[in-house]
């Protein structure tokens, strides 16, 4: 009876650490993905210009 139950918690410690590690990938190719996207719009936003001329009429 006692090696059941350390076999159940054995399977169960190692689904745990399973699951972190899976949750852990998942969230850094996430935010790899948000990085990549804020560096592509950073890159293609607009400028604003300045004007030279705007003070002088």
């Amino acid at each position: 009876m006692a090696a059941i139950i350390a076999s159940i918690a054995a399977l169960a410690l190692i689904g745990t650490t399973f699951y972190a590690l899976g949750s852990a990938a998942r969230a850094r190719d996430k935010e790899k993905k948000r990085l990549a996207l804020e560096a592509v719009i950073l890159e293609f936003k607009p400028r604003q210009r300045q004007q030279a001329n705007s003070g002088r009429g």
